[in-house]
């Protein structure tokens, strides 16, 4: 219920299609944000090189996704009902039915879903650097236990 200017309450219809796909795209931003929060975090302990920590912050955003899929598979449904083949469309196609907050989700969606992708590249990236960290650090070692080996070798 909604106070109208002369002071009477007045009920306001909310389509449950439009409340379903509201509350879908909610759903989705608020894991978007939280994945997005965890891959930041994975990303900040490449830097500090524990790998412990790291795999554990990597499972975290593994299982994260693994628990969006369904949400994720619910907003592209819910795209498909509108006719979108993408987030901006169906903010567009929602302002065509008057569904402002729920137009207003899903461009926030698209901008959570932008700076997930921008903060997993960076993350893929550091990731990429890490492990020929690893490779080199790991045929270093196995240089120097070559080297070590012929020289007992050559002594005895």
């Amino acid at each position: 219920m909604q106070m109208s200017i002369a002071g009477k309450f007045r009920t306001l219809e909310v389509k449950p299609e439009a409340q379903s796909v509201s509350d879908t795209l909610a759903r989705g931003l608020e894991l978007v944000e939280d994945l997005g929060c965890k891959l930041q975090r994975l990303d900040d302990l490449m830097l500090t090189g524990r790998p412990n920590e790291i795999s554990d912050a990597a499972a975290a955003v593994e299982w994260a996704l693994r628990g969006a899929s369904p949400t994720f598979a619910e907003i592209a449904e819910a795209m498909g009902r509108l006719g979108a083949s993408n987030l901006m469309t169906a903010a567009e196609q929602l302002r065509k039915i008057q569904e402002e907050d729920a137009a207003g989700l899903a461009e926030a969606l698209r901008g959570a879903l932008a700076r997930f992708a921008k903060r997993s590249f960076s993350a893929n990236r550091r990731a990429q650097q890490f492990n020929r960290g690893l490779s080199a650090a790991l045929q270093s070692l196995q240089a120097l236990g070559m080297q070590e080996s012929g020289r007992l070798i050559a002594e005895a």
